[in-house]
């Protein structure tokens, strides 16, 4: 069953078809007219006293003032919905001891030395010289493949092979 749109527009289809063409140019003709006439009704409407144009909506500016208190006002918001703040990793980085370039080979290269034929696990390694599990784990996954002198024993274990 179609609805009361679809069947007008059937309708009008069908009535169009049986048009001849100089019947349709003067429906053309007559449809852009009716389009002319419609705009300038609404030129006029627009026009009159009686309505008035819409003004553009001024820009508000807000002061640096009030922008930093709303600033204020939003970050206690999300503090307090965030609850207590844990320490950021730069912060727990920090508690691990640094050194200057090169003397972490020369570190883990000592304490494989000293482990002898068994070696020492990543883990313990990472333990003995304050980095942590993953950086230890990397570095033997990286530079410790430059190194010849460096065999791996056992899964997560390496020894000094001299």
């Amino acid at each position: 069953m179609r609805d009361a749109s679809s069947y007008s527009i059937a309708m009008q289809n069908n009535l169009l078809a049986e048009l001849s063409v100089q019947q349709l140019k003067q429906a053309v003709t007559i449809r852009e007219k009716i389009g002319d006439l419609e705009k300038e009704l609404g030129r006029i409407i627009s026009g009159s006293p009686g309505v008035k144009k819409a003004t553009p909506a001024r820009k508000r500016r807000m002061s640096a003032a009030a922008r930093a208190k709303i600033s204020v006002a939003m970050k206690a918001r999300w503090a307090k919905r965030k609850g207590p703040r844990r320490v950021p990793r730069s912060a727990a980085a920090t508690t691990e001891k640094t050194f200057p370039r090169g003397q972490l080979k020369e570190r883990i290269v000592q304490s494989l030395k000293v482990a002898g034929k068994p070696g020492v696990t990543v883990k313990d390694l990472a333990a003995k010289i304050g980095k942590s599990y993953g950086n230890i784990s990397v570095w033997f996954h990286t530079t410790a493949k430059g190194v010849k002198e460096i065999k791996k024993v056992a899964p997560g274990r390496f020894a000094w092979a001299s």
